[in-house]
């Protein structure tokens, strides 16, 4: 008996099982709780931090990217890491690869430091550093960085750590 196949076909319109699961991988997605802000424009790092605070409350550092069309307007979100108490492991790949699949304009990072503290680590600030070129290098760009504490936030853009 034969198995069915998900080859991609133009007539068909099915799909590999390796083209499946990086078309489902790397789909942004919308959450429900942020689903009212697609299509807004962010106008500064409290109105990101207004909307992600309750990351404070996450006991294992989580590392979102937002999505922005040309006109900074959200139009998903990744969840590119989900690390431990006090790290998480973020490559410039699996930032990138959703952004440039999705034809996405700019990127804000989002990542939560279950101490409560929300100043950024050396590992931080380096691979910020890190995205950011990759980012100038394929034509995105990357216009904050956020880390979220208890009851506070730390700006990259802010401070001047975003060129």
């Amino acid at each position: 008996m034969a198995t069915p196949s998900l080859t991609h076909s133009p007539q068909t319109q099915h799909y590999t099982i390796k083209e499946f699961q990086l078309l489902v991988k790397d789909a942004p997605v919308v959450p429900a709780e942020i689903q009212p802000f697609v299509g807004v424009s962010f106008r500064s790092s409290m109105d990101i931090y207004k909307l992600f605070k309750g990351l404070a409350e996450m006991p294992v550092e989580t590392f979102l990217v937002l999505h922005l069309d040309g006109k900074n307007k959200l139009v998903g979100m990744t969840t590119c890491s989900i690390g431990s108490m006090t790290s998480s492991l973020v490559h410039p790949r699996d930032v990138f690869r959703p952004a440039i699949a999705n034809l996405t304009a700019g990127l804000i990072f989002i990542h939560n430091h279950p101490s409560g503290d929300p100043a950024p680590s050396d590992e931080d600030i380096q691979i910020t550093k890190r995205l950011a070129e990759v980012g100038k290098l394929i034509g995105i760009r990357c216009l904050d960085h956020i880390v979220i504490g208890q009851g506070r936030y730390f700006s990259f853009a802010d401070q001047g750590l975003l060129s």
